[in-house]
């Protein structure tokens, strides 16, 4: 790979990274960037640095809420322990249906989009 590569790699990242925090959808920019900013690579090489700049956002994500999220603390109370366990729950529905339509409308989804 070289430098050239290396820079649209490191322009990608930091546009993986930027909207990775806000409330956009990072998949959704990193595909538009690819559009614009051609990787020239093989497309499983892509797709697999996709999924890890990716996944690297993500953890940070983990990391820096780990204690928030985490309802096993020794370090909460019992009250925040339960608004913990409500959070998740209100996360697990709040994604159920976005779970129901990419399972029903997986093939047009991703035949349109990718």
């Amino acid at each position: 790979m070289d430098l050239f590569e290396l820079l649209k790699a490191a322009i990608l990242g930091i546009i993986e990274g930027i909207t990775e925090w806000l409330p956009i959808s990072s998949t959704g920019h990193m595909i538009l960037a690819d559009e614009f900013i051609k990787l020239n690579t093989s497309q499983a090489f892509k797709d697999m640095f996709l999924v890890v700049i990716q996944l690297g956002a993500i953890l940070a994500v983990v990391v820096l809420y780990f204690h928030k999220l985490n309802p096993f603390s020794p370090k909460k109370s019992q009250q925040e322990k339960r608004d913990t366990f409500t959070l998740w729950g209100k996360v697990i529905v709040s994604c159920l249906p976005a779970a129901v339509i990419g399972l029903l409308f997986d093939d047009l989804i991703e035949s349109t989009f990718f």
